[in-house]
């Protein structure tokens, strides 16, 4: 009896054990690698093929925050616009008709006949002219534009001369007036007034298409880096009489002239600092004429990216303690992100070293390339970065 007890208690010792030693295995398994690696005293593994030892660190070389690092594929960039086709055209429409008016005037009454018309466009209408056929008058025709008298005269029985209406006196609405004079001593008298076919004609410039808008996207990059910015396009111009071509770009002016049509334009340099972030827009207009405007293209000539270098020293006694294989000297990058590969260069000391990593961050040994006194470090990325923080640290071996 005292033997199985004895022998039930060894075997709940055992399954105890077990249970603990699971525990702990998963434990292991479960923390971060590098906890993983302190707490076993292995090597750690911070970027895909490379292992650099949990040593105790000895002394910060160097801390720097280098931030945002662009990667320029070309030196120039250019944003190609479609074929530009501005114009105006001046065409004689009828504004407004009027079948009949007629007017009278006794020497005690009197009848007037009003014609209202509207403008839809003063600014683009120009030679407003009012045309009509007389079928019948006595006396003196009269009449008034807006209140002002522009016309007192005897007519002729069918078609006459088409009345300038002044422009002057012309408004966005407007009121015609046709009247007849006064019968005078001829007292039993009454002056009749009858018209027909009453119309306003005038040349209206149509400038629907003297705009044309054209939208180009500006990267950060290219914000960033830009040195100088041009225009380049060819004008061709369709009529003999044009007037300015005008372009704006974001709503700032850069041209405004008559180009030396068919003849290749100088590029027009503007200031980089008109472009923005995102979209711009670069507007052409012409008060007068047809413009065709081939091959524009906006050039961005970028500036050569200086790549930050880093530096710092080495004690002749550090110097010979990582010779000696007490000490290593490594390298870390740590990223802001986890998701976007990290590819690039670091040069130290002139020896080039690759870095391919998606980590946070990304560690490499340079003990064989360090140098007493002054040593340096750049990173030249294959893409844009952005570095969190840059580390050089001596670490025991």
């Amino acid at each position: 009896m005292e033997c199985s007890k004895r022998g039930q208690a060894a075997a709940g010792a055992a399954v105890l054990i077990a249970i603990i030693a699971a525990l702990l295995i998963m434990f292991v398994i479960l923390i971060p690698p590098q906890e993983r690696a302190k707490l076993l005293g292995d090597e750690e593994v911070t970027a895909p093929g490379k292992k650099v030892d949990t040593a105790k660190i000895e002394k910060t070389l160097l801390t720097e925050k280098p931030g945002r690092i662009d990667y320029l594929a070309q030196k120039e960039i250019e944003h190609p616009l479609p074929v530009v086709n501005i114009y105006t055209r001046t065409e004689s429409k009828i504004l407004a008709e009027k079948n009949i008016a007629s007017a009278k005037k006794g020497i005690f009454s009197e009848d007037v006949s009003e014609f209202p018309f509207v403008i839809a466009d003063l600014k683009n209408t120009e030679n407003m002219l009012l045309s009509f056929t007389v079928k019948r008058a006595t006396g003196k025709m009269i009449i008034s534009l807006n209140g002002e008298e522009i016309y007192n005269n005897i007519v002729s029985v069918g078609a006459v001369q088409p009345i300038t209406l002044p422009k002057n006196l012309l408004q966005d609405q407007n009121t015609l007036t046709f009247s007849v004079s006064s019968p005078g001593f001829a007292f039993w008298r009454t002056n009749d007034l009858s018209l027909e076919s009453i119309k306003i004609v005038a040349d209206v410039q149509n400038v629907e298409a003297q705009f044309s808008k054209n939208v180009f996207i500006v990267s950060e990059t290219e914000q960033k880096n830009v040195e100088k910015t041009s225009l380049k396009f060819q004008p061709e111009c369709m009529y003999s009489e044009v007037g300015k071509l005008t372009i704006t770009i974001n709503g700032n002016e850069m041209y405004n002239a008559v180009p030396d049509c068919e003849v290749k334009m100088v590029p027009l340099e503007f200031s980089p600092l008109l472009l923005q972030l995102g979209e711009n827009e670069l507007v052409f207009s012409t008060e007068k004429g047809t413009y065709v405007l081939s091959s524009v293209v906006v050039e961005s000539a970028l500036r050569e990216v200086d790549f930050p270098t880093y530096y710092f020293d080495l004690s002749f006694e550090q110097h010979q303690d990582i010779k000696d294989g007490k000490f290593r000297v490594r390298v870390t990058m740590d990223f802001v992100d986890v998701v976007t590969a990290k590819t690039g260069e670091i040069v130290f000391n002139g020896k080039v070293k690759h870095f391919d990593t998606k980590e946070v961050s990304f560690t490499i040994d340079v003990s064989d390339d360090i140098v007493q006194g002054n040593n340096a470090l750049k990173i030249k990325p294959k893409k844009t970065i952005e570095i969190r923080e840059l580390r050089v640290e001596l670490v025991k071996k």
